[in-house]
């Protein structure tokens, strides 16, 4: 069985910035423009269907993160680095009848991609599988990192213009990216999720006042459903649910 695919980018239409949000989000990037970086690890899987066959995997990932904090506490989404947290549990149609996965991994070798190339070593210090998280952190502490303020917050709003911080891949050279987009929904049940016009996955949200309102995630399908919808859709997760859950990291 092979890990989820990275989620594609929404094909709603983009258009480009001007006036207030094009000199806010060009001062995000001036600000922020190292605090989302690539955190590399090998994962090995292991996922069994009811009484099928273990099927086994072992690939090198490369996913988008953002700094949150000076000591380089670093969170992406979870689904994106280890798909086994996020289908272990879960029930999918198969032409035998749905069948439960049994699903576990294996991280190692994590390594945090610095914008100059270099890597340091890493570990992975927190799963919240609930909020689609995982939290990395580096093994020494340094002081070269810089993470976004996020106590500088506000709720998702509907309709808000909003401020989208990523990096793009290796083929690109990792350079910093910025995009501009607006929430075209919020989804109160059962948790506030927003949805918004430009992809987000990994990467920090802010509105076009310069406040952290959240993070992109995948929002997955119960583990109990059996659509198959492993891989969820691409959803923005307010700034408070995720500074709760980064409360946790010890």
């Amino acid at each position: 069985m092979k890990f989820i695919a990275p989620l594609a980018a929404l094909l709603l239409p983009l258009s480009a910035a001007s006036g207030p949000l094009k000199e806010k989000a060009n001062a995000l990037l001036t600000q922020y423009k190292d605090s989302t970086l690539f955190v590399s690890a090998v994962v090995s899987i292991e996922v069994t269907a009811g009484d099928m066959p273990t099927q086994k995997e072992e690939k090198k990932m490369e996913v988008i993160g953002t700094v949150i904090n000076k000591d380089g506490l670093i969170v992406a989404p979870l689904s994106t680095l280890d798909a086994a947290a996020t289908m272990d549990g879960r029930t999918v149609n198969t032409p035998k009848g749905p069948l439960k996965l049994s699903a576990k991994s294996d991280i190692k070798e994590v390594k945090i991609i610095m914008p100059d190339g270099s890597e340091a070593d890493a570990k992975v210090v927190l799963k919240d599988v609930d909020l689609d998280l995982v939290f990395i952190k580096p093994d020494k502490k340094a002081d070269n990192f810089t993470p976004i303020n996020t106590a500088d917050s506000a709720p998702i709003a509907l309709l808000d213009d909003v401020i989208v911080l990523g990096r793009l891949g290796k083929d690109l050279n990792r350079e910093a990216m910025i995009i501009t987009g607006e929430v075209i929904s919020v989804v109160k049940k059962p948790r506030v999720f927003g949805k918004i016009t430009a992809p987000a996955t990994g990467m920090p949200v802010f509105n076009d006042q310069g406040k952290f309102i959240g993070i992109g995630i995948n929002r997955l399908s119960s583990k109990g459903a059996t659509d198959g919808n492993v891989a969820g859709s691409a959803v923005l997760l307010p700034a408070a649910d995720l500074l709760e859950s980064a409360s946790q990291v010890k």
